[in-house]
């Protein structure tokens, strides 16, 4: 009972008490302006470490991945073995981007642009590369020699 309880306190929950259209319209202005005023990380990550919990802070950032792995051209079946979501998350992700999805594509573009950002974007293709090609029904070898391709790609001449 400890562990269910544990767990359950983790869990995000949102009130079944309703709040008017406007005062959550200004909520939501609030916590965005909040969001916006972390110049540095460090402010940003402290922002957010004081607001969200452990799970809230999982679950933003596997809906970020998703869209990002989504973007990259990844398959469901890739997305589902290293993220463990649920189909059905990917399909709502992937909805959510064709619907709308300009605000995830501007970060896109500024993680990219972003040396450093790139670096640890390409390392986190790199894990999934690992992943995948460890995927059962997978050509291990196409699988491996594409993974090789990519990190000596990522080779610099000195």
């Amino acid at each position: 009972m400890v562990r269910f309880m544990v767990l359950f306190e983790c869990m995000p929950q949102v009130s079944k008490r309703f709040i008017g259209k406007k005062t959550q319209d200004h909520i939501i202005k609030l916590f965005i302006s909040g969001i916006a005023l972390t110049k540095t990380e460090n402010d940003a990550v402290s922002f957010l470490e004081d607001i969200l919990t452990p799970t809230e802070k999982l679950m933003l950032s596997k809906r970020f991945s998703i869209a990002f792995m989504l973007m990259e051209g990844y398959d469901y079946d890739s997305i589902v073995d290293v993220l463990k979501v649920s189909r059905s998350t990917i399909g709502r992700v992937n909805w959510w981007l064709q619907t709308k999805g300009s605000g995830v594509r501007r970060i896109r573009e500024r993680i990219k642009s972003d040396q450093v950002l790139k670096n640890l974007w390409e390392d986190v293709q790199d894990v999934i590369l690992d992943v995948v090609s460890n995927m059962h029904g997978t050509n291990w070898k196409e699988t491996k020699k594409a993974l090789w391709q990519h990190r000596q790609s990522r080779q610099k001449p000195f």
